[in-house]
């Protein structure tokens, strides 16, 4: 029977069955398919510069588990020994590998595979030598023994008792692009370059490995099989190659959205949930199988299969709109399946989902056709609720906008996705820079100084005029469990103070108070927060962690004006009995022991 070795590897980089062979750097490095899904890192090339410079160093890859670390030394290693970047290694890399650089006379670069497997005592000799000895060194090594083994390093030759602090500090630091001196430490006897992987943006990385998945030259294997025309799997490939980057885009939009909601996946966590989603456990025998068998005529023959291995629920953690049991081990399905995506959008979009068009703003791929109108029929059924969900995760998935159905698609995509700026959030992460018009700038910088104006006073901005353009800092209960009809005035600040900007070290815009005073990064929960209170939505909430990132930004303004303020001016924000808040100023004149009202 025909098999392609392209589906058995998909299934052995997920642990959804007893085959997670392929799920190491160690195993990848010797197979044929891995390095066309092999998406590089951008330091890559950061990393050969320093290995080759004209002085010596030690560069140091740290992070979590599966965050890549091997890979990238993998990938260091083969260019630096001019290995064809594409082929797969004769043999795993051993514990050391020795690399001659010609270009430096033949001085010797060494490649410590994964300094966490050894000992404390052999860790520390392989420390000592790479400091000790002439040439470059790149070790890998997980967090904890790095510290300890730098630390006893750092005891043995005196040197700074702090070092733990100052390794910790560096490993906090996120990467740029072209900025890799902030990473070096100069105190040790060879500069030590630390690049911690848990700090690099894999969000874009991890979406470009599906593109790699779906375009994979392995896929030209199934064209000699008798089942080809209607394979499950070839269909799951067919649909999403025909979205022409559509699929990635919304990955993407996905693991941002998990990203900047602090739910951080590593590389190899994507990658298992993406071969699962397109393969969906299948085997290629499952699947002729299950052509073959079936009484139906063309296209139709392979349906019933693909509706369970399709990449929308697949990706998702669902079969038939079903919880998948064992895909619950997978991390990222596990974090997607709280949010729950597939709920209902809009009247509207309801109403269309069950009529014969199935939806009135995007297209699907001719291979999808069959299962969506499967899907379509039952969920006009009282118990279809499963399958409306289904349909639901197909179109944000497989979906593209029609011309007249783009304003649709932004509505669609923004409540399926659970968040209105997320698709703002990645477009500006993307390009690094804040993308958006003057007046959309305007709008969203108000936007952000009425909702602080709301979280400081505890009063709603609708009870302010409409035309007020300041922002009171007042004196308030702490725990907010009180209302306070009146408040006393520690500061006002106007509106034209204030402005946005981009941080391009942490991907994040920035409300800033004249030209950067003090800085308010705004994060996307943050700003899903202060788009849904300007909509109208008074339910969300906001995490504490993030209203303590706004008390500290009150208490800097506080600092920062310091006594700037005028002692004998007191004001006061009090609700009327209509509820509008109106400011009352006052004039207190200490010798006459008088308090008059400020005109």
């Amino acid at each position: 029977m025909h098999q392609n070795g392209l589906i058995s590897y998909l299934n052995s980089l997920h642990n959804v069955g007893a085959s997670g062979a392929n799920a190491l750097a160690e195993s990848q490095a010797l197979n044929e398919y891995f390095f066309e899904i092999y998406e590089p890192f951008e330091i890559v090339d950061a990393i050969c510069d320093v290995l080759t410079a004209g002085t010596d160093h030690v560069v140091v890859l740290t992070g979590h588990a599966g965050d890549g670390k091997s890979t990238v030394a993998l990938d260091v290693f083969k260019r630096l020994s001019g290995l064809s970047p594409v082929a797969p290694l004769t043999a795993a890399l051993k514990e050391v590998e020795a690399v001659a650089d010609p270009a430096n006379g033949g001085r010797l670069i060494h490649v410590l595979k994964d300094m966490s497997e050894l000992s404390a005592a052999v860790r520390l000799q392989k420390l000592e030598m790479s400091f000790g000895e002439p040439g470059s060194w790149l070790i890998v090594s997980n967090t904890g023994p790095l510290l300890n083994t730098l630390r006893e390093f750092s005891e043995r030759r005196q040197a700074l008792p702090d070092i733990e602090s100052r390794i910790l500090a560096y490993l906090n630091r996120p990467y740029v692009k072209d900025d890799i001196e902030s990473h070096i430490l100069r105190m040790f006897p060879k500069d030590l370059l630390i690049l911690n992987m848990a700090r690099l943006d894999n969000v874009s990385l991890g979406a470009r490995v599906l593109t790699r998945m779906i375009n994979h030259t392995g896929w030209a294997k199934c064209n000699a099989c008798e089942a080809q025309s209607a394979c499950p799997l070839l269909l799951n490939q067919r649909a999403l190659k025909a979205t022409e980057g559509g699929a990635e885009e919304r990955v993407r939009w996905i693991y941002q959205r998990l990203n900047a909601y602090e739910q951080r996946l590593t590389l190899r966590q994507m990658i298992a949930q993406l071969a699962f989603a397109m393969t969906g456990g299948m085997t290629c025998k499952e699947a002729k199988n299950l052509v073959l068998e079936s009484p139906s005529e063309g296209i139709d023959k392979g349906t019933g299969g693909l509706e369970g291995i399709l990449f929308s629920e697949g990706f998702f953690g669902y079969r038939n709109g079903k919880p998948v049991q064992e895909a619950g081990g997978l991390t990222a399905v596990q974090l997607l399946r709280r949010q729950v995506f597939g709920g209902p959008i809009a009247v509207d979009f309801e109403r269309e989902l069950l009529s014969s068009n199935g939806n009135g703003w995007a297209t699907l791929p001719e291979w999808l056709k069959p299962l969506s109108g499967r899907w379509r029929l039952r969920g006009q059924e009282s118990p279809g609720v499963q399958w409306r969900f289904a349909q639901r995760r197909m179109l944000y998935i497989f979906g593209q906008p029609i011309p007249s159905g783009k304003a649709a698609a932004e509505t669609f995509w923004a409540t399926f996705l659970q968040s209105p700026r997320l698709r703002d959030f990645d477009l500006w992460s993307s390009q690094q820079e804040l993308i958006i018009s003057y007046g959309e700038r305007s709008r969203l910088c108000r936007a952000c100084l009425r909702v602080l104006l709301e979280i400081f006073s505890g009063f709603s901005a609708g009870q302010f005029r409409h035309d007020q353009e300041r922002l009171y800092l007042t004196l308030r209960r702490p725990d907010r469990a009180v209302i306070q009809p009146t408040q006393f005035v520690m500061a006002t600040l106007s509106f034209q103070d204030f402005d946005l900007a981009y941080d391009v070290s942490r991907r994040l815009p920035l409300l800033q108070f004249r030209n950067g005073v003090v800085k308010l990064p705004l994060t996307l929960p943050l700003l899903d927060f202060i788009e849904n209170r300007v909509s109208g939505d008074l339910g969300s909430e906001l995490a504490r962690i993030h209203l303590a990132q706004l008390e500290w930004f009150r208490a800097e303004l506080l600092r920062v004006l310091g006594d700037s303020s005028d002692s004998f001016r007191i004001q006061l924000l009090r609700a009327g009995i209509d509820g509008q808040v109106h400011a009352h100023r006052y004039l207190l004149d200490n010798n006459r022991q008088v308090l008059e009202v400020d005109q």
